[in-house]
């Protein structure tokens, strides 16, 4: 992982933290996250 893969990724996955409707991604929603910021391959597929 890169930074600024790094830093992409903890804006889409914390960005929205404060927000009281927050919800954890589900595994389908974390996987576009990760595919969006160019984190592929088995390790990121979570499963």
């Amino acid at each position: 992982m890169t930074l600024p893969q790094a830093w992409a990724l903890s804006q889409k996955w914390y960005g929205d933290r404060l927000d009281p409707d927050f919800r954890r991604p589900a595994a389908d929603e974390a996987r576009e996250i990760f595919e969006s910021v160019g984190l592929t391959g088995s390790f990121w597929s979570l499963g």
